[in-house]
């Protein structure tokens, strides 16, 4: 079931030279945007630019740079940062509720079977290559996903593979016997192991008719458990896509980033390795702003004047015209080029600056938490591959501080990896701070004080870890009190950092976490477990199969139980130790008043409000 992460093909990296963004590469970019007056579009006919006037632009700092611009092979947030901009997808997401909504469908039926989907689109939608949405444009994204090597495809996140699971294999059962719990003469089981035996053969017994039944229906181009049967267009706008298993989570999945719909024109000519690879460089979609530039550390994009959805536009007069994108890693660097007017704005906003600037009166907008930070523990190690070692860390680590100290106030320590929001129950048996449980387990193992190499991130924030080495060094603190000794082991995360902590090269504790794209708990299991084998060096057909199981249930009462169920199976497995479900923030100067912010990241520059930048005006 898991996926093996290769070695990244040269054409997917990001050159050094482009990831070491400075503040002084960032102004130099910022002083050279000049423009024709066709090199952007403006809300109404009335508000035609002259070639003095300056577009109205945004500039805003991220703390890292997109690895890729092409969404349907990349993973990270910053690339889906840009790429949403540029790209849409057949669903949309409601800005409140976080809902489906039409997107370049503007309508859909479903099948009573739940297998058949049937899609109309928009008329009049162009890509940014002046051609026109219709079915055969869907149809060859979709024909592109799936013919996707592993190479590419094993770089997907948010996308058709994590969709429809479409390289996997239906796993097999686990017998009572790989259940039970082994004979050990140094120690009797646990009140905590007798009942995760019966509850892991409870759901083997609950399992068992669900698996004896067809649980696929017709062809896989792929593995034996892809939901992907066919796609075709029946007319001009109509588009018929057909699953060999339910998913009754397949329209909110499809608001995804990484299924956005490029322009077919740009899906063909390249090397057989990749015909789409000109969408590394030159992505294209239906979006309101086209990509122009990615140089000097900095994405350039304009408002593209044909842009479908012209009432959403002239809605909000005041949407940037240009949007400057720049990577500043440190979080102080990024807010002393806001206080200096370098840039409008920042994400990532770091629980130590926060007061200064609610103090100095700039616009700090924050985001409700759909994302969890987890501590991955390599079952490959030796010591980490002791059920009885992991749960001392587990035991050792006072995630409750680690909230309260290094994070935005609301965030909450973790249990499971599935955020509230999703209402799935917590595992019963947590595992609370004790350093005494801790020190005791660590005496039943032998465990002497051996080096365990511990991973973090450098150079870089995330919505879910904005700052990692502060982060790192609690932990390792924490882990000391028990006399849990460990490595360092930094790696900036520009340089593989990922690719590292999730590949066969590394058997240690690493940092990581995953921001959830739609409202589904399949979204965090298939985001956080996908490279289980590689990243944790964990493998369970149980889990599987429960998983599986699971997603195919309809919302309610049995798909939340299910859901609840395997959370328990992961809590006693213990491959990861969630750690906190974070609250993320942006700041902003006066001169932006309103910020579309979305837990789900599913955020539109066309719905910011702002006046034109004072340092470029001027």
């Amino acid at each position: 079931m898991s996926r093996t992460v290769p070695e990244k093909p040269q054409n997917l990296v990001s050159r050094r030279a482009l990831l070491t963004g400075t503040l002084a590469g960032t102004a130099l970019a910022l002083t050279a945007c000049t423009t024709s007056p066709n090199s952007f579009a403006t809300a109404s006919p009335t508000a035609a630019q002259t070639a003095s006037e300056v577009p109205r632009t945004l500039r805003l700092a991220a703390p890292a740079p997109p690895a890729g611009l092409d969404p349907a092979i990349t993973g990270d947030n910053e690339s889906f940062r840009v790429s949403r901009q540029i790209y849409e997808t057949l669903v949309s997401i409601d800005a409140n509720t976080g809902s489906p909504i039409a997107g370049l469908a503007e309508s859909w039926t479903q099948s009573q079977d739940g297998l058949t989907y049937t899609f109309t689109l928009r008329q009049g939608v162009l890509f940014h290559d002046g051609n026109e949405l219709d079915a055969e444009a869907v149809v060859a994204n979709f024909t592109r996903w799936a013919a996707l090597p592993p190479a590419l495809s094993d770089y997907s996140s948010q996308g058709f593979t994590d969709v429809f699971h479409h390289v996997e294999d239906v796993p097999k059962l686990p017998s009572e016997k790989d259940l039970q719990l082994q004979a050990d003469d140094d120690r009797q089981p646990t009140e905590r192991d007798l009942a995760a035996q019966q509850q892991r053969l409870e759901q083997l017994a609950a399992l068992k008719p669900v698996f004896e039944q067809n649980l696929f229906t017709g062809k896989s181009s792929a593995g034996s458990a892809s939901y992907f049967g066919s796609v075709k267009a029946t007319s001009k706008y109509l588009v018929t896509l057909t699953l060999r298993r339910r998913l009754p989570m397949l329209i909110d999945a499809l608001s995804l980033p990484g299924m956005a719909i490029a322009a077919p024109s740009t899906l063909t000519g390249g090397p057989q390795s990749n015909p789409a690879k000109s969408l590394l460089s030159a992505p294209m979609g239906t979006g309101p702003y086209r990509f122009v530039s990615h140089k000097d550390q900095t994405v350039r994009l304009e408002l593209f004047k044909d842009y479908w959805n012209r009432s959403r536009l002239e809605a909000n007069s005041r949407h940037p015209q240009v949007v400057l994108l720049s990577s500043v890693p440190s979080p102080y660097n990024r807010e002393n080029a806001m206080s200096a007017d370098e840039i409008d704005g920042f994400d990532l906003v770091s629980v130590d600056i926060m007061r200064d600037l609610v103090r100095s009166a700039k616009l700090v907008v924050q985001r409700d938490p759909f994302s969890v930070l987890y501590l991955g523990m390599d079952l490959r190690n030796k010591w980490l591959a002791k059920r009885e070692f992991r749960q001392a860390i587990a035991h050792a680590v006072d995630s409750g501080q680690l909230a309260g100290k290094l994070f935005i106030q609301g965030t909450k320590s973790a249990a499971s990896i599935i955020p509230p929001a999703l209402s799935v129950p917590e595992p019963e048996a947590r595992y609370n701070h004790d350093e005494n449980a801790a020190t005791k387990l660590l005496e039943q193992v032998g465990y002497q004080g051996e080096e365990i190499e511990f991973a973090y991130p450098l150079r870089v924030s995330r919505n879910y870890l904005p700052l990692p080495e502060r982060v790192f060094a609690q932990l390792a603190e924490d882990l000391a009190k028990v006399g849990i000794r460990v490595r360092p082991r930094p790696i900036p995360w520009t340089e593989g950092y990922v690719d590292t902590v999730r590949s066969n090269r590394f058997t240690g504790l690493h940092l990581l976490g995953y921001s959830g794209g739609y409202r589904s708990e399949d979204d965090f299991l298939s985001g956080i477990l996908s490279n289980k084998a590689a990243e944790f060096g964990y493998s369970s057909a149980l889990l599987d199969s429960q998983i599986l199981a699971a997603r195919s249930l309809d919302p309610g009462e049995a798909r939340t139980a299910a859901y609840a169920a395997i959370l328990q199976t992961l809590n006693y497995d213990l491959p990861l130790l969630p750690l906190v479900f974070p609250i993320s923030a942006l700041a902003f100067n006066p001169n932006v008043a309103f910020y579309p912010s979305s837990p789900m990241l599913n955020e539109c520059y066309a719905d910011i409000q702002m006046n034109n930048s004072p340092a470029i005006s001027s």
